[in-house]
């Protein structure tokens, strides 16, 4: 049947058609327009971006699988420098893609040995494990008269040369750069929900993408548009708190209850991760000061309000959260 009609096999076979179809339709798009006319003699930069959090990893999957139907054998997947997020993105990858070779960042034997089955490698951005890879590329003769095919997920993080002004090259694009050369030929496709910085390089920087492909969300996916739907007072949905007029403390206090709500719900519906984002700014003054004010806020939770308004208060926060998708 071919490794994308595989992999689109069961979504099918779990009754979710619609995400197969939206899968298969940036597959086969980004197979016929690009892939199928690559000339094995060149280093071509791809960019495929979507809205936040609308399933950018099974659109990778499929655009691997259909990689490997056009006879691409080696491939690449890069995480940001998250061990549990390389965790989850090889797990998921073992599940979803049974009949590739899938190797993690220490895996270098089943990476060695691999012989009738397309190999798929799943590192995180580290500067250490990225130049383990180049070694490996390089010693094993593997790539020897292959081409590779990179995935860069969150490809705006980290990957760009960040040194570019002071005519340095930064230590992680300088390990990209150094892999993508292993290969005689090779695509690499930035993957992103956030592509303006990767847009907005010059053409001589060598990492702007050559060709773009924007895949749209399925008909469940909520975003900008659901929780930010206007700017009047009575379009703010309920679930939407503004913290403008609070102190810190109470602002954290609000984050842990809502994350608190959010995980119970989750974890009810077979959810294993739950993952709450604060974004203070990138000195470590301010992650300290955060980090402070949340420790804080768990233990005013925990020790320093009575069970029965934190049960009221838990209720009330739940009620907010929208859709409903348990009764537990």
């Amino acid at each position: 049947m071919g490794y994308l009609n595989n992999y689109l096999q069961q979504f099918r076979d779990a009754g979710k058609d619609e995400l197969a179809n939206s899968i298969e339709k940036t597959s086969r798009r980004i197979g016929k327009k690009y892939i199928s006319h690559f000339t094995y003699k060149t280093h071509e930069m791809g960019l495929l971006f979507g809205n936040i959090q609308s399933g950018k990893t099974g659109q990778t999957f499929g655009i691997i699988c259909e990689a490997a139907d056009l006879e691409f054998r080696y491939f690449l997947l890069m995480t940001t420098d998250s061990k549990l997020l390389q965790k989850q993105t090889l797990e998921r990858a073992q599940h979803d893609l049974p009949e590739f070779a899938i190797c993690s960042e220490n895996d270098e034997e089943k990476f060695r040995s691999a012989k009738n089955q397309p190999v798929l490698i799943i590192v995180k951005k580290n500067t250490r494990v990225l130049q383990a890879w180049v070694d490996r590329f390089r010693n094993s003769q593997k790539l020897k008269g292959n081409a590779l095919f990179i995935v860069d997920d969150e490809a705006d993080a980290a990957s760009e040369n960040t040194k570019v002004n002071q005519k340095k090259v930064s230590a992680i694009n300088d390990r990209l750069r150094k892999i993508r050369d292993t290969a005689q030929a090779s695509i690499y496709l930035q993957v992103t929900g956030t592509p303006q910085a990767l847009l907005l390089q010059s053409l001589n920087s060598n990492w702007r993408p050559m060709f773009t492909e924007y895949f749209e969300p399925g008909n469940g996916y909520l975003g900008g548009d659901f929780f930010f739907p206007g700017t009047e007072t009575n379009d703010i949905p309920e679930f939407i708190h503004f913290v403008d007029d609070e102190t810190p403390q109470e602002s954290a206090k609000h984050v842990v209850l809502r994350h608190l709500v959010v995980s119970a719900q989750i974890l009810l519906t077979g959810g294993k991760v739950s993952n709450c984002l604060i974004h203070p700014g990138i000195r470590r003054a301010a992650h300290e000061k955060s980090k402070k004010e949340i420790e804080d806020a768990i233990a005013w939770w925990t020790y320093h309000h009575a069970d029965e308004k934190f049960t009221d208060a838990f209720d009330r926060e739940y009620a907010a959260i929208t859709p409903h998708n348990t009764e537990k």
